[in-house]
């Protein structure tokens, strides 16, 4: 008997908790949350813009309205109307340095983009500017 209890008073020593299997599930969990995260991407539409050689960077306070291919146009990651550019822009203009980006499409109507930057000039903008990619 007492060689019984002290085989079982070893073993109980002895004992460890095997801590693989939950690291393994750690990994597996950290894996998973990482393949499916979503990245934020540019809050704009998909748009191709034209290409220069002069082109410069800008600065983030400046407003910035994307024109689509089809004349839609895009700011603050929504849909505007060329009927409600105007206010969007005088609402945005917070000083006389302040200057409106276009980001237009390579294949956007020529027509569209001046309307955008009468508006513009309407609202109080006194900088305009037309976004192009370096080449």
């Amino acid at each position: 008997m007492k060689r019984l209890y002290s085989r079982l008073k070893m073993d109980d020593d002895t004992q460890n908790v095997d801590m693989t299997p939950l690291i393994d599930m750690v990994f597996i969990l950290l894996i998973f949350f990482i393949v499916t995260s979503v990245f934020a991407k540019d809050k704009g539409m998909d748009i191709e813009r034209p290409s220069q050689q002069s082109a410069g960077k800008v600065a983030k306070e400046n407003i910035m309205i994307a024109l689509t291919e089809e004349g839609k146009l895009r700011a603050d990651g929504r849909d505007i109307s060329f009927n409600s550019l105007r206010s969007y822009v005088a609402k945005k203009i917070t000083s006389k340095e302040q200057a409106v980006v276009i980001m237009a499409d390579i294949d956007a109507d020529v027509g569209d983009l001046a309307d955008i930057m009468d508006e513009c000039r309407l609202a109080g903008a006194k900088k305009i500017s037309l976004a192009t990619e370096t080449e």
